[in-house]
């Protein structure tokens, strides 16, 4: 059986903004910002969890022709901007990756 993208499977977590599921579905995008937390950054960069979405976890997984950076934190793949691949929104806000969704869980 052959995987519907070169890289993956990764899964986003929705916990925050249910939404996003839907978003992602309609557009087969994720985008990504700067990061706003303990390790903010300077450079946006769509961020994901390595792995299979976990059962009852609100989110996506998928598979993305685009690979991921090779400095990513291990288990916590990022594709930032300037990266092969990786679609520039806004310049230096806002970035995207082509991405196949293959399981799907929304909130209830």
């Amino acid at each position: 059986m052959s995987s519907p993208g070169l890289y993956g499977p990764f899964h986003r977590r929705s916990f925050a903004h249910p939404e996003e599921v839907e978003a992602i579905c309609a557009s087969n995008q994720i985008w990504g910002r700067r990061r706003q937390n303990f390790f903010a950054g300077l450079i946006p960069a769509v961020k994901a969890w390595e792995g299979a979405l976990p059962d009852g976890v609100v989110g996506v997984e998928f598979y993305s022709e685009v690979e991921p950076d090779r400095s990513s934190v291990p288990g916590w793949p990022e594709w930032t901007q300037g990266s092969p691949g990786v679609i520039v929104l806004e310049r230096d806000e806002l970035v995207a990756i082509p991405v196949v969704v293959t399981i799907r869980h929304d909130a209830e």
